[in-house]
């Protein structure tokens, strides 16, 4: 539900200001607004350490929460701690990863004294270089006597070269070698002692992370207490303050039950044309994790209607025919009881991440059991799993429609792939069942979004007679045949005629519609008949993703069947596996696509900005 905000000018003594600010953020509904330009208020760099060092935590291994207590001051000692360890710790690593790039870039040379070197090219007066060459050049090349081939290494030969001056030879590139192997590994071991002495310091650490939680949660607190009266104006020689905010209307009751006996005066004021309102959402329940799905792509407009529970079915619903297959719902629902157990105190999102997992776990079940699809196997429609699906008796019903009561070739076993029994004609026609009802599917669906937004855009109500025009009509240029007709609610020819003229007078009114509301602008509504057309379409990708699940899954029964036992056991289990990643991805993602992109673009304008009042954090 979007609840409505109205605007209200608050104006009292400075005495209460303070007493007043603890008290709206202690009630957590007002959200404070500047009534000059606002004033940026800069995040402490206390509250910029406990971040940091909350979230270097976080990425280590769970220790037992210390019982060391402390104060503020004692929480910035440790979150400094913690920063400057993780900083030596990247300082650290970076010198390993030199060192070691050093080590393998000379150690072909073996250890030597540079000092020996050095005194070698005083004494003799020669000079010693290094060099390295490409081993394909290196063979092709004739090289000069002075050079000394030392070996191979990551194909590059590695020479030495002891002259009286300084040579350069063609291809071969000279190296630098600062520091000589044995001195380069005793580095390499210091670092690696300060490296592990630092990863447990900093690991000691991680028993604090609920500590400096809590130090956050009170800074933070603190930090936007001080924000918040940051933009209170102060008129009359600061005699008064003033300020402005956003109060939900369903909060009015307790509006001035926040006020008490303070001497402050609220007053409703005008909404600007130039102000932005937030979006207040508010929902319960289940209709709080389709909140949380429609959050993931944008915030409703004030104008808009709440669209979360409608998200929330429809996803659960595309999701569960993409997956369509209820061994799969079984092994989802499985694993929502194991994180149920072993995590029984979740609140928040996780909680209701949880429970989305549930629903879809609960609908994956319902949508194979009605489409009778377990695990990729073919089975009997007499069988009583067979005879509880839905998509089983559409398909026994275009059966008997079009080949006059010769159902028992619908049973009958066609053929037999590997020990597998295929039942083609099954498959052929419960195929054509699902492809049309992902058609029908997206034609209620957009239906509903244009029905929501009826009084907005009056055209709706003729692009909907349009599609259910289309529906009738187009089986007959297909030469297929529509559920409409196995069910006995239109013949053939009815449909077709009452179709196309559905098709006519869809367009035509739709455009009427548009020219009534928007005038002349209203010519441009034919443009949406293209649209229309597209997005209809686009929920064949129903149909094509649960075809593709089920393809793969039969394609792995038969892998497991035709190899043996232990390797076919180990192929199932590493197929279906795969199957149900890739199917959860396509599930996710095309799931909400169809609501966000399809749907949302005929009753949704979006880009709304979040209320955000001033509330006390707490740790869930």
């Amino acid at each position: 539900m979007i609840v409505n905000l109205n605007k209200y000018l608050f104006i009292g003594a400075i005495e209460d200001l303070d007493s007043f600010f603890e008290e709206a953020q202690n009630q957590g509904f007002l959200e404070f607004i500047s009534i000059g330009k606002k004033k940026s208020v800069e995040q402490p760099q206390a509250v910029q350490n406990l971040i940091l060092a909350h979230k270097i935590l976080r990425k280590l291994p769970v220790k037992k929460p210390s019982d060391t207590g402390g104060d503020l001051l004692f929480a910035q000692q440790k979150a400094k701690r913690i920063i400057h360890l993780n900083y030596e710790l990247e300082k650290l690593r970076e010198q390993e990863r030199l060192l070691s790039a050093e080590i393998a870039r000379v150690a072909i040379f073996g250890d030597f004294s540079l000092e020996d070197c050095a005194d070698i090219e005083r004494r003799g007066h020669r000079h010693i270089q290094f060099f390295c060459m490409k081993s394909t050049k290196s063979h092709l090349s004739h090289l000069a006597e002075e050079i000394i081939y030392i070996g191979t290494e990551a194909d590059l030969d590695y020479f030495i070269t002891i002259n009286k001056e300084l040579k350069r030879y063609p291809d071969m590139i000279e190296m630098r070698i600062e520091k000589p192997l044995g001195e380069l590994e005793i580095e390499l071991a210091n670092v690696k002692m300060s490296l592990h002495q630092t990863e447990v310091e900093l690991k000691g650490f991680a028993s604090f992370i609920d500590f400096l939680q809590s130090a956050l949660v009170e800074e933070l607190n603190s930090f936007h207490l001080n924000e918040a009266k940051q933009q209170v104006e102060f008129p009359l020689n600061q005699a008064l303050f003033a300020i402005e905010a956003w109060v939900p209307q369903n909060k009015m009751g307790k509006l001035y039950g926040l006020m008490g006996n303070r001497a402050i005066h609220c007053e409703q004021i005008l909404i600007e044309a130039g102000d932005r309102v937030p979006t207040y959402m508010e929902n319960h329940g289940i209709a709080r994790i389709g909140e949380d799905l429609v959050k993931i792509y944008d915030v409703p407009s004030t104008g808009d209607k709440d669209p979360s529970m409608w998200v929330l079915c429809a996803f659960t619903l595309f999701f569960s025919i993409i997956i369509s297959d209820a061994g799969y719902g079984l092994i989802y629902l499985a694993i929502a009881a194991w994180i149920k157990y072993k995590f029984p105190y979740m609140k928040g999102v996780a909680k209701r991440l949880l429970k989305l997992f549930t629903i879809l776990a609960c609908g994956c079940i319902v949508w194979g059991v009605a489409n009778s699809a377990y695990f990729g196997l073919n089975i009997h429609p007499e069988t009583p799993l067979g005879k509880l699906s839905i998509i089983n008796y559409l398909a026994k019903k275009k059966v008997d429609y079009e080949k006059s009561q010769q159902a028992f070739e619908f049973a009958k076993p066609e053929h037999n792939v590997g020990g597998t029994i295929q039942y083609e004609m099954l498959t052929e026609y419960t195929r054509s069942v699902i492809l049309e009802l992902s058609l029908m599917i997206g034609v209620v669906h957009i239906s509903l979004g244009l029905l929501r937004y009826l009084r907005r855009n009056w055209s709706g109500i003729g692009w909907i007679i349009f599609m259910i025009g289309g529906y009738l009509y187009f089986p007959s240029l297909l030469k297929a045949t529509s559920l409409v007709q196995v069910l006995g609610w239109l013949d053939a020819l009815t449909a077709t005629r009452v179709g196309l003229e559905m098709i006519y007078a869809g367009i035509g009114s739709a455009v009427v519609l548009a020219l009534i509301q928007h005038r002349w602008n209203g010519l441009k509504e034919i443009a949406n008949l293209v649209q229309i057309f597209a997005d209809v379409l686009s929920y064949l990708r129903l149909y094509a993703l649960a075809l593709a699940s089920a393809i793969m899954a039969e394609t792995f029964n038969g892998i497991g069947n035709y190899i043996g036992f232990f390797a076919g056991v180990i192929a199932l289990i590493v197929g279906h596996l795969a199957n149900l990643v890739l199917g959860t991805g396509s599930g996710v993602i095309h799931g909400l696509r169809l609501n966000f992109i399809e749907w949302y673009h005929y009753c949704f304008e979006g880009s709304g900005r979040l209320f955000q009042p001033l509330i006390k954090l707490k740790i869930k």
